[in-house]
């Protein structure tokens, strides 16, 4: 019993300097709008692969940005690939950039579209094109680089639980947790479906560098940014969400890939994530195996809970100020 509650202690604590933190990020979310007059030429990147349900949606709200000096460019791996018709019916912009040889495919996308479609563009933004944007997510996402400190605006997003389906339900929240890492300090990371840099930064941070061999074209940039010791900021109002449903085998895919990933490019955050989800489940668990009969365990769950639930609903109040109705949950 000893190592239950020597274990049930650290979840605790760490529960409470979970919440702290999350209160301060959900601040920030709700706080956070960067303005700015500056209005430079920007192109947008969306690589492209496959299509789905919202996937008119989905491009129809990139190409209706509320912004002037924009050109949007699309690129696809091969003129088989779904989009590629897709794309040419909406009058799209759209590249072919061929099989990746030597680095993910995406990546290989993007590196492609960024040396033959640059253009005169001041500013490079990227995103994904599973995602639903806001009609001012360009002014807004670009409104941060106007200081010269800073390497990467970034959104992150929101994945919508389609009504009826637990997977959906679940990948939407286990993605959900991530959003209040992101805030007012200098851990931020990129997110590649919601991103932008100005053009002089993109070179000067050497991203194409970044880029050569690599699977993860955000956290390349993030690495690249961090180097360059430039600041990436957090823009709440570019958190996009996602629509769409999906199986308990995409689900295990997405989260597994996740994890891969952050465990290749951030080790360290990996680390912290393993022991702290270890701490947490192994306390949760015992607790809950022993509240029949321990009125102690029984507190602990309680409190454990309670932790986790204020948090999650501290975070769903902070998101609902920058999200549409439509994107959150009605599983509260």
């Amino acid at each position: 019993m000893t190592l239950f509650y020597i274990l049930a202690t650290l979840a605790i604590l760490q529960g409470v300097i979970s919440l702290i933190a999350g209160i301060r990020a959900a601040g920030h979310i709700r706080r956070s709008r960067p303005q700015s007059a500056w209005r430079p030429r920007v192109v947008v990147f969306c690589p492209c692969k496959g299509t789905d349900a919202e996937f008119q949606k989905n491009i129809r709200s990139i190409l209706d940005q509320e912004y002037p000096n924009l050109r949007v460019v699309f690129v696809v791996e091969s003129v088989r690939d779904p989009a590629w018709d897709a794309l040419k019916t909406l009058g799209a912009t759209v590249l072919v950039a061929g099989e990746a040889a030597e680095r993910g495919q995406k990546v290989h996308n993007l590196l492609y579209a960024v040396e033959y479609a640059a253009g005169d563009a001041d500013v490079f933004a990227f995103c994904d094109a599973d995602a639903r944007f806001p009609k001012d997510w360009v002014s807004s996402l670009i409104a941060p680089l106007d200081d010269d400190a800073v390497a990467v605006a970034t959104g992150y997003r929101w994945y919508v639980p389609k009504p009826g389906r637990l997977a959906s339900l679940v990948r939407s929240m286990w993605n959900a947790s991530v959003v209040t890492v992101l805030g007012a300090h200098t851990r931020n990371f990129a997110w590649g479906g919601s991103m932008a840099l100005r053009r002089d930064v993109f070179d000067r941070i050497r991203v194409r560098d970044a880029w050569a061999g690599a699977v993860s074209d955000d956290y390349a940039v993030t690495h690249a940014a961090r180097a360059a010791r430039m600041q990436i900021v957090f823009v709440p109002a570019c958190l996009v969400p996602s629509y769409g449903d999906c199986t308990w085998g995409e689900v295990l895919e997405f989260t597994t890939r996740q994890i891969v990933i952050t465990r290749v490019y951030e080790p360290r955050m990996w680390r912290m994530a393993m022991l702290t989800g270890t701490t947490f489940n192994i306390a949760f668990w015992w607790a809950a195996f022993l509240a029949w009969s321990d009125p102690g365990a029984a507190a602990i769950l309680g409190a454990l809970y309670a932790l986790a639930g204020i948090k999650s609903w501290t975070r769903r109040k902070a998101v609902a100020t920058v999200l549409p109705e439509s994107a959150l949950s009605n599983y509260r």
